[in-house]
């Protein structure tokens, strides 16, 4: 059997993605499993034990409705028997229905509904993310995704080019340090930052895309902190993970970067704002996470909404305390 999985379109979805991909793979051991990704997420799936091969879409492919069908009919090419879509959007039904593969499952909504052969309905009670993935198997119940959320993989030359990176910065068993994240309601504010960074008497490595590295360069001149170093847009995706798989412990936004350091096994505390732990926590037997409930969270809004009390989720952590729950983990 021939199986395409349309992977979800953001880093942090990607990773949650991995217990679905293990889960299929058990269930359709002889199966060659297609990870069909944005190409910004595709990384994630590099060298995963389940996954066959990776098809990755660049923005231009899916930027307007002739490109995403063009896209789509380019996998016809894989002869797909079934085509599970991660992604709630309409554009992955669209390509997935010109790939005319047979059966399409994913969930109703956003209008794309005619487009699947099996809709499901989303479950009404709140469940984690991962186990609503690998609820369109069917059949899953109770499934202890802490055992089973396993996947990024790091090579040894990854491992190997990343302890000589580290070395050439001269230095030594890192914290990782996550403030940004695609949504500003789930980024840290500077003010946030530097009082948390002032409380680690530890290396640490500021991590961020393109878009964030003024910021975290910005944080970094104005720490009083002289062990800080700035690395936010200077190292592609991949980099950044084996960058991260030899950290010694992550304190994170809601954001991709702290799923990832879970998934690698390094201990992690995410520092919850807008989104909501019981959905999106990372998952890893060694993360924990700070989710103060204040009355307006969680909000799941990408900007702040609370004009008396902005970003009240986070400035309700103390900046102690993301360091005293890393240490107990």
């Amino acid at each position: 059997m021939r199986i395409g999985v349309f992977c979800p379109n953001w880093v942090g979805d990607a990773v949650m993605s991995i217990p679905f991909f293990n889960q299929l793979k058990q269930y359709n051991p002889e199966s060659i499993i297609f990870a069909i990704s944005k190409s910004w997420v595709a990384p994630i799936f590099y060298n995963h034990p389940a996954v066959d091969e990776i098809i990755s879409f660049e923005k231009k492919d899916i930027s307007s409705l002739r490109a995403t069908k063009h896209s789509g009919l380019s996998l016809r090419s894989l002869d797909l028997d079934i085509f599970y879509l991660l992604s709630d959007s309409y554009r992955s039904a669209y390509i997935a229905k010109n790939s005319e593969t047979s059966l399409r499952i994913g969930y109703q909504g956003q209008g794309r509904t005619r487009l699947l052969t099996k809709a499901l309905i989303r479950p009404k009670e709140k469940i984690h993310r991962s186990n609503l993935y690998m609820n369109l198997l069917g059949g899953v119940k109770d499934l202890n995704i802490s055992k089973n959320h396993s996947g990024i993989i790091i090579t040894d030359e990854e491992k190997k080019w990343a302890k000589a990176e580290l070395n050439k910065l001269k230095i030594d068993d890192p914290i990782a340090f996550f403030p940004f994240s695609i949504a500003s309601s789930r980024s840290f504010t500077k003010i946030n930052s530097l009082a948390i960074l002032e409380k680690i008497d530890k290396n640490i490595l500021i991590f961020g895309g393109k878009r964030d590295q003024f910021n975290s360069d910005l944080i970094k001149a104005e720490s009083q902190n002289s062990k800080i170093y700035s690395l936010a847009g200077k190292y592609d995706l991949r980099q950044s993970m084996a960058l991260i798989s030899k950290c010694k412990g992550s304190i994170a936004s809601d954001s991709g970067l702290g799923h990832i350091s879970g998934n690698l096994g390094i201990p992690t505390v995410t520092l919850f704002g807008a989104g909501d732990s019981q959905i999106t926590r990372p998952l890893g037997k060694r993360t924990s996470f700070i989710d103060k409930k204040v009355h307006c969270s969680p909000c799941l809004k990408n900007k702040c909404n609370n004009n008396k009390q902005p970003l009240l989720c986070l400035d309700q952590i103390k900046p102690e305390d993301p360091w005293e729950k890393l240490s107990k983990i």
